[in-house]
Order: structure tokens, then C-alpha cells, then sequence
């Protein structure tokens, strides 16, 4: 946030920082954050202060963007010891969303949104409120409206998209017509480039970037890892344009993977489509689609000849994007009619697992060990939503004496908390059958799965990385399918790399029956449990070498169906329908799984 506030009024440094938090550089900013500067800032606050409450606003915010929460609220309660004043209350509402304190965040976004009752940006952020306590209807409702008094703002717009996916009854026609309004509106055809002057050699070798906000301790980079391990550099020359905001160790680890890196956070949209083109991207790979912090817009200026969508939500709905990378369980190619990319599948699947070297052993099955079964799922809030809550409520009443464990961010939190525990007690779930956990460290994570027997997957967006990773732990997953919606059939995806499909259920009730079916055979339970890492490291969610070499014949058909667009004479070896890695389609594959038991799955 840009202030105009006279000089004269504020130290030296705190001008510098707050200069530095504007061009994206934060490790500066807060390098001027240190005692010295400040005990010098409070000096002049106190000394004259009419001008205190500015040093202190600047003072929180840049403490907040440099991650310094708990300074932020100390900077911002000193000016609300003056005054009331809205821009602080939604400051403070923010640090304590990222704190996961949601009743503190509705007490102070209530008090903003009372001071300044027309400020759109402040509805936009209630409404992501609302959505994270639940309520998710009124949420995307309440964006719309703010959306519709201020068109033009791409990200809102992006966020609408984004927070849309999680309606249990959407339909994707509707998300492909509003994906498709965000790109005429936002990223409208005519910002790209329509030549360029790559070398059109069809074997030659190729350049491939990958675009992202999260080569950071993020669960993307653990999957994007794969990516690099097994590339072939004769094949493949790797570009990558970290877009990260506050870089870490994982962020340097990444770096050293990369034939060459650029940290492009801070660069404007020109800026970073000058470089692209400057370095002769021949593929351009944008990871995430409307995560946080992505560049859609850099893209949308096509610095590539070739664009590549990896893990995006949903369609990006730019003609600028050409392809998108899945696999055929993921988006059956019934589902191209609702995409703008050409589909391209990846014929191990979408997915490659890295676990990580912290993990613990597996544990020994709780349920032997407590005397019930324990349920349990540890995905966020967002996905946690009242319909998928109703149907692990009938698996527990199918189910006497089970319990329930989950973990969410903020599950510390009282409000959230209470709202959870009412939402179940309303099923008819007694309170004292339901333990919330909050986020924990990566370690204390992994090892909270050695007190849960089976997870049970989120819908209508089921997990992915902690999927895998209660897997790699040990711990079968039971997964309800979505008839259209990509972010439905990750489980789906997953389970049927390490031929668990039969887990994959295609309806509330078959989602009830095959949770209890498990939770009542403990000694299957038991056997899937101690055998579950070998069938995962003997699939192909494992293996990095097979996945690149997928990856990179997809490039190499996506890089020749271009030269032959610049006249240049290449064999066909593709369809009409466009490029593809794998040569199967279609709905779930079952191999011969439809009428298994248990007993089938539980390998060796």
C-alpha cells in the first residue's frame, strides 16, 4: 500500500522501508525494522504526536508484510488507543486470519466494515470471512456484489473464480462462462503477442520455465520437485520464475535445481513478459492458476509461443493458454467442452510424490490400541464445508463408538471451534466424538496420522498432498468422486496409482458403506496399513524418472505441432483432438476392481 504522507513527519528509514514493501523488497524492509530504527521512530511518535499514529500505521504495516504479526498489533493498537479508524480495524482482521484467530478476525472486520460500510475491499475480505467460518453461499454472494461496484478489479474477480469451486452444487458450465467473462474482461485476446522468434527446429532441445508463487515451503513445491529431479537436461533446458514473496530454504534448495532461476517478485507485468522473451522460453508453464501471487496476467501477453497450465482450479478461460496438463481420471475427455486448453494427458497420472525425509514409521493401527475407530480429515476449512460434514456424520452413526479427529487452520480457535462441533451435534455427532487440532509443524503433522484408521476425503475439492501424504503414513483414504469438477477426482486420481480405487466412491451412500466396511475388518485395516509405502513406492506416484519423461513428450508433441504451424515440415504423430501424452481416456478404470473386497487390497 502506497501512502502519500510528507517526509519531514517520518525517520529516514521507515521511509526507505516503506519504499522497499512497495518495490517487493521485503528482506530489506525488514532488515530496517531492527531496534535502533525503531526505538528512533517512537522517539519522534512521542515527541510530536500528531504525527505518531502515521508512524505507528506505517510501523504495522510493514511490520505485517515482513511477517512481524505480533509487532503489527502492538503498532495498530496504539492508534486505536486514539481513534477508530477502519483501514487498522482490517489491517488487524487480516494478521489475525493469518494467525488462524477467526474470532478476532470477524470482531475486527465487523468494526471496519461499521466505519467505512462502502469500502469494497473490505466486503471482498468478509466475504472470504464468511466462506473460512462456512458459509460459503453468502460468502461468494456477498463478492459478487462487491465485484459488481468495482468491475474492473482482476484480482476480485479472480477470487470469485477461485472460491467458487468449493460450492458443493456448482455448475461447470456456469464456471466456464464466468471463467471466460474474467479473460474478455481482464485478459482480453488482443494483449498477446502473435509471433515469435524461437527457432522452429522440432528436435532441437527446449526451453521450458515454470512460473510460480510457491517454490517456497508450500505443498506445490514438494510435488514440483519431481518436475526437476527428472528432467533430462539434454532434453530440457529449465527456466524458473519464482514470483515468491518471502522466499525460504525450500526456495534455495529449488534454486539449485534450475539450469537458471529469476526471482521475479516485484517485477510488473512488462517487466516479467521482457524477460521471458529475453530468455527464449519456448514453453512457458504457469503452476497454480489463481493461487496467490500468480502472474495469469504476464501470461496473458503470451512471452511464449507455447503456454502450459499446471494445477490450475479450473480453465483459465484465456485463449493465450493453450494446453493444460491432467490426466484422464482427472478431466475425462467428456470435460474438454469445458475447458478452453486442449486437454493433455499424462499417462502415470498428474500427480508425483516426493515424501518428505522427515517423515515418521507408520504407527500401529490406532483402533487396536483404543478399543474404537477413528475417522479423520486434515484438510482445510474451505474444503470442510456442511455437506461433505453430513455425510461423515452418517459415517460415524454407522459406526458406534467411533471417533472423529480433524485439523484445520485455526482449529485453536474458539469460534471455529464452536462452529464445528454445533454443525455435527446438529447431525446428531455428540461433541465428545469430535477432537479439532489446529495447524502443526510439518513433523508433529505427519505423526497426528498415527491417530486416525482411515481418512476421510473433503468434496466437492478433495485433497491432494495431504492425501498422499496420509497415505505415505499408512492410513487408506475413503474419496467421493465428482461427475464433473476436476478438483473432485483428485482422490479418485491418487487411489487408482496404487490400484485403491476401490476406495473411490461415486456417491454419499457407497462413501458410508465402504468407510464402514473398513472400520469393521480391523486385521484387513491393520495389513493395508504396513503395506501401504511399499505399493506406493512401487507406483507411479513415485516414480520421478517415468513422470518427466511423460512431461517432456508432451512438450516435444506441444513444441512440434507449433513448428508445423511455422511451415516447417513435421510428421504427424498425433491426433486431430491434439497432443497427448497417454492414450487412454475415459471414465474410471477399475481393473477388474468393481466387486472386490477388502481383502484384495491388501497387497503382500
Amino acid at each position: 500500500m502506497q501512502l502519500n504522507i510528507p517526509g519531514h513527519v517520518l525517520p529516514d528509514f521507515l521511509i526507505e522501508a516503506n519504499t522497499a514493501v512497495n518495490n517487493k523488497q521485503l528482506p530489506r524492509a525488514g532488515e530496517l525494522l531492527n531496534a535502533d530504527n525503531i526505538e528512533i521512530a517512537c522517539r519522534m511518535a512521542t515527541k510530536n504526536p500528531s504525527h505518531g499514529d502515521v508512524i505507528y500505521l506505517l510501523l504495522g504495516m510493514i511490520s505485517r508484510k515482513t511477517g512481524r504479526l505480533k509487532d503489527a498489533l502492538k503498532w495498530y493498537g496504539r492508534i486505536l488507543q486514539h481513534q477508530q479508524n477502519a483501514l487498522v480495524a482490517n489491517e488487524i482482521a487480516i494478521i489475525y486470519q493469518i494467525m488462524g484467530r477467526y474470532s478476532k478476525v470477524v470482531e475486527f472486520r465487523m468494526k471496519a466494515m461499521e466505519l467505512e460500510p462502502e469500502n469494497i475491499g473490505i466486503w471482498s475480505n468478509f466475504a472470504v470471512d464468511l466462506m473460512v467460518l462456512g458459509r460459503a453461499k453468502e460468502g461468494i454472494e456477498l463478492l459478487r456484489r462487491a465485484l459488481e461496484k468495482n468491475p474492473a478489479n482482476s484480482s476480485m474477480h479472480s477470487n470469485l473464480l477461485w472460491y467458487m469451486n468449493y460450492l458443493p452444487d456448482q455448475d461447470p458450465q456456469t464456471l466456464l462462462e464466468e471463467h471466460l467473462r474474467w479473460a474478455r474482461i481482464h485478459a482480453p485476446p488482443g494483449m498477446a503477442r502473435t509471433s515469435h522468434t524461437n527457432d522452429p527446429d522440432p528436435d532441437r532441445q527446449l526451453r521450458v520455465g515454470y512460473l510460480c508463487p510457491d517454490f517456497r515451503l508450500h505443498p506445490t513445491a514438494s510435488t514440483f520437485n519431481q518436475f526437476l529431479d527428472g528432467h533430462d537436461r539434454e532434453v530440457v533446458e529449465i527456466y524458473g520464475y519464482g514470483n515468491v514473496a518471502k522466499p525460504d530454504e525450500i526456495t534455495e534448495q529449488l534454486k539449485q535445481k534450475f539450469d537458471c532461476y529469476r526471482s521475479v517478485y516485484g517485477l510488473d507485468d512488462r517487466g516479467l513478459v521482457d524477460l521471458i522473451e529475453k530468455d527464449k522460453i519456448d514453453i512457458l508453464v504457469g503452476i497454480g492458476g489463481r493461487v496467490a501471487n500468480n502472474r495469469l496476467m504476464a501470461m496473458a501477453y503470451k512471452p511464449a509461443p507455447i503456454q502450459v497450465d499446471y494445477g490450475g482450479t479450473n480453465t483459465s478461460g484465456m485463449e493465450q493458454i493453450d494446453y493444460r496438463l491432467t490426466d484422464s481420471l482427472l478431466t475425462p475427455p467428456r470435460l474438454q467442452k469445458f475447458f478452453v486448453e486442449d486437454l493433455v494427458y499424462l499417462p502415470g497420472g498428474l500427480y508425483c510424490f516426493k515424501p518428505p525425509d522427515f517423515a515418521p514409521a507408520p504407527a500401529t493401527l490406532p483402533a487396536q490400541r483404543k478399543g474404537y475407530v477413528t475417522f479423520g480429515s486434515f484438510n482445510g476449512c474451505l474444503k470442510a464445508n456442511p455437506y461433505i460434514v453430513s455425510i461423515w456424520a452418517d459415517v460415524l452413526k454407522a459406526n458406534e463408538n467411533s471417533r472423529f479427529l480433524m485439523k484445520i487452520g485455526g482449529g485453536h480457535d474458539r469460534l471455529l471451534s464452536k462452529y464445528y462441533l454445533d454443525l455435527f451435534e446438529r447431525l446428531g455427532i455428540g461433541r465428545e466424538r469430535v477432537e479439532i487440532h489446529t495447524w502443526k509443524l510439518p513433523a508433529e503433522h505427519l505423526k497426528l496420522y498415527g491417530e486416525i484408521d482411515i481418512v476421510l476425503d473433503t468434496f466437492p475439492v478433495n485433497g491432494a498432498v495431504t492425501t498422499l501424504e496420509g497415505l505415505w503414513m499408512g492410513v487408506p483414504v475413503i474419496s467421493l468422486v465428482a461427475k464433473y469438477g476436476f478438483l473432485g477426482r483428485m482422490g479418485l486420481s491418487i487411489l487408482s496409482r496404487i490400484s485403491m480405487e476401490f476406495f473411490a466412491t461415486m456417491s454419499p451412500n457407497e462413501y458410508v458403506a465402504k468407510a464402514t466396511a473398513l472400520a469393521k475388518d480391523l486385521t484387513s485395516l491393520a495389513k493395508i496399513r504396513a503395506s501401504m509405502r511399499q505399493r506406493m513406492t512401487c507406483s507411479t506416484l513415485m516414480d520421478a524418472r517415468t513422470f518427466a519423461r511423460d512431461l517432456e513428450e508432451a512438450y516435444r508433441k506441444m513444441w512440434r505441432r507449433w513448428c508445423r504451424k511455422q511451415g516447417i515440415d513435421v510428421p504427424s504423430e498425433e491426433s486431430e483432438d491434439g497432443p497427448e501424452a497417454c492414450a487412454v481416456g475415459g471414465e474410471l478404470c477399475t481393473h477388474g476392481l468393481a466387486g472386490a473386497t477388502i481383502d484384495t487390497l491388501e497387497g503382500e
